[in-house]
């Protein structure tokens, strides 16, 4: 097969288009990992489920999936996203290090004014398996850092 000289014009104009198409839209988001490193429990306290709201951005991994675990994310197109878990059996329950790099992200900077990026939520704990603690977390809970994925295709 030869492609002659407007075949290759051709063919490398495509490929510019395309990476610029893809820096393009990697220069709208911003990918982080997600951490909550001082979840406070007690002592024979574990962690039974969690509630995430991602406010301006979406959940692209959840790298590390419990054993015994329902997960739900809920990525709306409203700008507002969600992942939400609960265990199913007593013997999975979580200790704080689940939630170091547990979720990654990508933020969406150009998303409306009146919709800032922000997480909150709260994780459920008990230590008896009879009641429950509620633990609420707002932006100061969550430490971010950049992260990088192997994902490639759409988010």
């Amino acid at each position: 097969m030869t492609w002659g000289l407007d075949g290759r014009l051709r063919f490398g104009g495509a490929v510019f288009v395309l990476a610029l198409l893809a820096a393009s839209l990697s220069a709208q988001t911003q990918r982080l990992s997600v951490s909550i490193p001082s979840l406070k429990l007690t002592a024979n306290e574990r962690i039974v489920g969690f509630d995430i709201h991602v406010q301006s951005g979406v959940i692209v991994e959840l790298p590390k999936v419990p054993f015994g675990w329902s997960l739900s994310i809920d990525n709306d197109p409203s700008w507002k996203t969600r992942v939400s878990g609960s265990l199913s059996v007593g013997a999975a329950a979580l200790g704080p290090d689940f939630f170091r790099d547990f979720l990654v992200i990508d933020v969406e900077k150009d998303a409306p004014a009146d919709v800032p990026f922000a997480l909150h939520g709260e994780v459920i704990v008990t230590s008896d398996f009879a009641t429950e603690r509620r633990v609420k977390l707002g932006m100061k809970d969550f430490v971010l850092k950049a992260a990088s994925s192997g994902r490639t295709g759409p988010r």
